[in-house]
């Protein structure tokens, strides 16, 4: 008896598309459609240091602190940057 030859869904699926995203004004391609904060901060060549907090762009509200542990839905057009994480204003100039 010949063997039957079933078709493997699995093959017609469509290969995932990239989203394209901006980290610091620069564009990223990634492939995901969830990240962690800790992936997303991986994302640039020179991953984004720990002393650096990560925040997304969020039109017409305030912006959202990327916890590490924080997930993200990735759609094309999102948009983050990046903020030292503690503000040093330097030493106060007194009077003499």
């Amino acid at each position: 008896m010949p063997s039957e030859h079933k078709s493997d869904h699995s093959e017609n699926k469509p290969h995932p598309k990239g989203f394209h995203i901006q980290i610091d004004r620069t564009q990223y391609e990634v492939h995901d459609a969830e990240m962690t904060g800790a992936q997303l901060r991986q994302v640039p060549p020179t991953p984004i240091s720990p002393e650096r907090d990560l925040f997304e762009v969020v039109p017409g509200h305030p912006d959202r602190k990327i916890e590490n542990d924080d997930v993200v839905e990735i759609r094309n057009g999102l948009r983050f940057f990046t903020a030292p994480g503690t503000i040093n204003p330097g030493r106060s100039l007194g009077r003499s």
